[in-house]
This record gives C-alpha cells, structure tokens and sequence, in this order.
C-alpha cells in the first residue's frame, strides 16, 4: 500500500504577475467581446488577489487579510457554482446581475492565479 501524497494548499502567482496582468488588461483589454463583462470579471478578480481591493467579485465577503491561495480556489469554485446556475440565490444574483462573461472572468482569472493555465500572460508565448 503506497502512502498518499501529502496535500499542499494552493499558491497564489507572485505580485508582480498579477500587477502585470492588472496593466496589461487595463490597456489592451483581454476578451474579443468587451461588452461580455470577462474583462471586468478578470479585472475584479485580480485586483481583490493582489490585495488592492478587499471584497471578493462574487462571494462578497471581506477577509480583512490578505488572500491567500486557499481564498482565491475558494472564490474561483463558487464563481463556478455562478456559471452553473445551481448554486444559491446569493451566488446566482451575480451571474444575474453581472452577466456570465462576469463570473467566468473570475473563475478563469482565479485558476489562473493558483497556477493553472486558464489564461495566458502577456508576454509570455
């Protein structure tokens, strides 16, 4: 019997990627639709991993803490949930209200922020 693997938390990108990411979209936008809300989405998402705001883009709940990699796959899964439509009525009201280019901004952004490859970094081929 082979012991499992121990579980390590999620680790954010460094601050100056995300701080880069932020600058990029900023300037030349990211989706080919910018009425979608993606860019906002990923704009939101972003700015609260990086500390500059403080309220998550969809669970809308401070951690008056910095984020950690735990918080962003957290938010990144109910950011999922809102895509689905399954999730509760708090969570659904954003995709509602925002628009699901929004909360798929968000959920692609945090994934990437964690280390996976759901975007690509400027700069980077």
């Amino acid at each position: 019997m082979s012991a499992q693997p121990e579980w390590t938390p999620p680790e954010l990108r460094p601050q100056q990627e995300l701080l880069a990411m932020i600058e990029y979209v900023t300037e030349n936008g990211y989706s080919s639709n910018p009425y979608d809300g993606y860019d906002k989405g990923l704009l939101a998402a972003l700015r609260w991993a990086a500390g500059i705001t403080s309220t998550p883009p969809v669970s809308d709940a401070p951690l008056d803490r910095p984020v950690t990699g735990t918080d962003a796959k957290r938010e990144q899964y109910q950011a999922y949930e809102a895509m689905s439509g399954l999730a509760e009525p708090k969570l659904r009201a954003v995709a509602q209200d925002k628009g699901h280019g929004y909360v798929t901004g968000v959920e692609n952004t945090l994934a990437w922020a964690v280390g996976g490859d759901a975007l690509w970094m400027p700069g980077q081929s």
